[in-house]
C-alpha cells in the first residue's frame, strides 16, 4: 500500500505563522492532551481570532485535529503536522532541499521517500510511523525506555525510534554494510540513498541457488562483524536485507538494535540467525544448519561482552 505524504501537499501553502502555531502545539502537548486555543495564540504571538483562522486551515490540510467542548477548544498535532515540522527543520539546516512524492519503501513502522540535497544528490528520507500507526509495536523496540508520556506517547516514541536508528547507523557505517546516516530530526532519519532491491521483493526465480548462497554468505559475514563490534540487530529478516546494484548487500532498519551488554541480546541474536537461515532454506533450498553457523556468532557475542566489560 502506498502511503501519501500529505505534508508535501500542505507545505507550500504554509506561512511562518503556521509553523509557529504547529510548534506551539507540539511543545504544549507535553502538558495538555488537547492544547487550548488560548495557549496556542499566546505562543504564536497573535490574537485568538487569527490563531483560530489559521488553525482552521491547518485542520483542513490534516496537520492538526480539533476538539471542542462547552467552553473549551483544543488541538493536537497529527502525524502529518509532525512531518511538516521535521521537513521544515531539515530544510532550514540545508540537509534536504526537496522530497519526491516517489516512495521507495513502506513498512509496518515507517515510510521512506527520496530526498534531494542542495547539491542535487539523492538521499533516503525515512519517516518513522510507529506511534501514529500502531501502539502495539512499542513492545518490539528493545532498549528503548518508553516513559509515561501519556498523550504525547506517539510523538515521543516515533522520535525515540528515529534517534535510536540514527545512533546505530553512526556506530556501524564505518565498519559494516549499512546505510550512512546524514541527519536526524524528530521522527525522521536522512541517510544515503543506495540503489537496490529488498531481498523480500525478489521472486524466488530471480536468484539461482548459487547466487542465493553467495548472498547468504555476505550477510552472515557482515553480521558477524557487527556482532563482534557489540551490536545485535534483533529484527533480522529478508525484509531488512537490500541487494545493491553492484551485487553487494546492505543491512537496513536498525531501530530495534541492542548492544551485547543486554543479556537478552543473546536470544535475539539466535532468533536473527534462525530467521535468516529459514528464509534462505524456504526460498532457495539453502540447507545451512544452525549448529554450523551459530558457534562463530556465539563466540563473537561473548568476545564483545568481554571487551565491553574491560576484559
Amino acid at each position: 500500500m502506498v502511503s501519501k505524504l500529505l505534508a508535501l501537499e500542505a507545505y507550500p501553502k504554509l506561512r511562518d505563522l503556521d509553523f509557529r502555531i504547529l510548534r506551539g502545539i507540539e511543545l504544549n502537548m507535553r502538558h495538555h492532551k488537547w492544547v487550548p486555543l488560548e495557549d496556542i495564540a499566546r505562543f504564536a504571538r497573535v490574537d485568538i481570532e487569527t490563531a483560530s483562522f489559521r488553525l482552521g486551515k491547518l485542520d483542513d490540510w490534516s496537520l492538526v485535529k480539533r476538539k471542542s467542548d462547552i467552553g473549551y477548544i483544543g488541538y493536537q498535532l497529527t502525524i502529518h503536522g509532525y512531518d511538516v515540522l521535521a521537513i521544515r527543520a531539515l530544510a532550514k539546516k540545508g540537509v534536504v532541499e526537496a522530497i519526491s512524492t516517489a516512495q521507495i519503501g513502506v513498512g509496518k513502522d515507517a515510510d521512506v521517500y527520496i530526498g534531494i540535497t542542495s547539491g542535487g544528490e539523492k538521499v533516503a528520507v525515512k519517516f518513522n510511523r510507529i506511534g501514529g500507526r500502531t501502539s502495539s509495536r512499542k513492545a518490539g523496540y528493545h532498549g528503548v525506555v518508553f516513559q509515561d508520556k501519556h498523550h504525547t506517547s506517539w510523538l515521543y516514541v516515533s522520535r525515540l525510534i528515529a534517534k535510536k536508528e540514527y545512533e546505530a547507523l553512526t556506530l556501524l557505517s564505518p565498519i559494516a554494510r549499512v546505510p550512512k546516516p546524514i541527519a536526524w530530526n524528530r521522527h525522521v532519519v536522512v541517510m544515503e540513498f543506495v540503489e537496490g532491491t529488498e531481498l523480500a521483493e525478489l521472486r524466488d526465480t530471480d536468484l539461482t541457488r548459487e547466487e542465493a548462497e553467495r548472498i547468504l554468505d555476505r550477510v552472515l559475514e557482515e553480521y558477524l562483524k557487527i556482532v563482534r563490534f557489540g551490536i545485535v540487530h534483533s529484527d533480522m529478516s529478508e525484509f531488512n536485507i537490500v541487494l545493491t546494484s553492484n551485487d553487494d548487500v546492505l543491512i537496513i532498519d536498525w531501530a530495534q538494535y541492542l548492544t551485547t551488554a543486554y543479556p537478552e541480546s543473546y536470544e535475539l541474536l539466535k532468533r536473527d540467525i534462525t530467521v535468516l537461515l529459514n528464509a534462505f532454506r524456504r526460498r532457495w533450498r539453502i540447507e545451512r544448519k544452525f549448529d554450523n553457523v551459530w558457534p562463530a556468532f556465539e563466540e563473537a557475542w561473548n568476545e564483545s561482552r568481554g571487551e565491553a566489560n574491560g576484559y
